[in-house]
């Protein structure tokens, strides 16, 4: 019974990680990649994404109270920080249909972007703090681990629907996105500045 509690306490931590990182919301760019940089390079960023954001939120789950504790930052500042970084993104995306310039072959500007804010973001860097505090680091980075495996499946699966619907297609759903990262940002922003003023008192 012990071993099933534990699976099904897994289970939920594993839910609650890709609710916040929300791997189908990034599916659309990840789509838009493969028209923009081409199946392999995409393949490539898509590996360094997820490495990098293992790393990000293996090091949230291990310090990341500490880390805000120490710059004296709340997750408010997170959360406005993040949502200014995402528009930038939004605006990018919506204007040419992708991140960086184009003559960043190695897709850099994209890799950096997709690793955070937009999938170890504010949600996932909260989720990430209060989970270890609550489950403890050991089935946290399990969690972690499994989380992002099931984003790297799912991202790669992006060329096989990239082929399916065409470069045109592909390009409109990655613009399309970017309407719906800046909404994201906004309520970023908007959460942040509401729980700045809770926390000083204002209205």
């Amino acid at each position: 019974m012990h071993f099933l509690s534990l699976l099904a306490e897994l289970g939920t931590i594993i839910a609650a990680l890709l609710i916040v990182i929300d791997p189908l919301g990034v599916m659309p760019i990840i789509i838009g990649l493969n028209a923009s940089a081409g199946a392999r390079q995409a393949r490539r960023i898509v590996l360094r994404v997820i490495g990098g954001s293992v790393i990000l939120l293996l090091f949230f789950t291990l310090s990341g109270a500490w880390v805000l504790r120490l710059f004296q930052m709340d997750i408010s500042d997170m959360q406005i920080a993040g949502g200014l970084l995402l528009l930038i993104i939004a605006l990018k995306l919506v204007t040419e249909g992708r991140f960086g310039p184009e003559d960043d072959l190695e897709g850099k500007s994209a890799t950096v972007s997709l690793i955070s804010p937009l999938i170890v973001g504010p949600g996932a860097i909260t989720a990430t703090v209060v989970i270890s505090a609550q489950h403890g680091i050991l089935i946290t980075t399990i969690a972690v681990l499994l989380a992002m495996l099931i984003c790297l499946i799912l991202f790669l699966s992006a060329r096989m629907i990239h082929r399916i619907i065409g470069d045109q297609a592909a390009d409109l759903l990655s613009r399309l996105m970017g309407v719906f990262v800046a909404a994201i940002a906004i309520a970023y922003i908007r959460s942040g500045v509401l729980a700045f003023m809770k926390i000083a008192n204002i209205g």
